[in-house]
């Protein structure tokens, strides 16, 4: 696969598997990218950046609050040149509850993982997008959001529900401004969270995070001109 049209990236949630697949990939290509993780992670930052001698740059804050949002996109521009090129949005957790018995912090902590971050950070980077003329934003969903929800799985879709909601009308305003917003519905992720959660599930159905990462880049490249405000199932071999 091919990257090289990707100069400039940032990524949230850059601790997680699906994000640092991400990252791997695009220095690999030679892109410079940005990585946005938790206050706090000070170690875990120092220790990514070191993987990849100066060609990451992690930056701290938190992306539920307007103020951290201005305030990374503006160091992201520094960093970066004074373009981001593509943002990949991987933040998001999950948890099975039924609608009568699920604490409503529940799904306070639900809705900001999934939705707030999204149009918190989104809507910062967007902004940078529209001043540039060009740029693509991929969140990701869940691919039941596209199907019946399940039982237990409804306050987890409804927040991925109000983000495709996102994706498809912050899509219609970046029209104008060249500016691309999509989303990729993963089923299940291969990782060693999910297996422990799910030992008794077959993970070969699963999705495979290193090829995940590939499908986002592959999407998000400059030369895929007309594909904005779409919600791409990415199901492995689960149907």
């Amino acid at each position: 696969m091919k990257t090289n049209e990707i100069k400039t990236a940032t990524v949230a949630a850059c601790f997680s598997v699906t994000a640092q697949e991400i990252i791997k990939q695009l220095i690999e290509s030679g892109a410079k990218v940005v990585g946005y993780g938790r206050k706090g992670d000070e170690q875990r930052a120092k220790a990514l950046e070191e993987q990849y001698n100066g060609k990451l740059t992690v930056l701290l804050g938190d992306l539920t609050v307007e103020e951290d949002c201005q305030a990374l996109v503006a160091q992201s521009l520094e960093i970066l040149d004074g373009a981001v090129d593509v943002h990949y949005h991987c933040s998001g957790v999950f948890s099975w509850n039924s609608w009568e018995d699920v604490p409503a912090k529940e799904v306070e902590r639900l809705f900001s993982a999934n939705f707030t971050t999204a149009w918190t950070l989104g809507r910062e980077i967007f902004s940078a997008m529209k001043q540039t003329g060009t740029g693509s934003i991929m969140f990701v969903s869940a691919r039941d959001t596209i199907r019946n929800v399940s039982y237990g799985f409804g306050p987890y879709m409804a927040s991925k529900l109000a983000l495709n909601g996102l994706v498809e009308s912050l899509a219609a305003e970046g029209v104008q401004y060249g500016v691309k917003v999509n989303a990729v519905l993963p089923t299940i992720m291969d990782t060693e969270v999910n297996r422990a959660a799910m030992p008794d599930i077959d993970h070969n159905d699963w999705v495979n995070p290193a090829q995940f990462a590939e499908i986002m880049i592959d999407l998000t490249q400059p030369s895929k001109t007309n594909i904005s405000g779409a919600l791409i199932p990415v199901q492995g071999r689960m149907v």
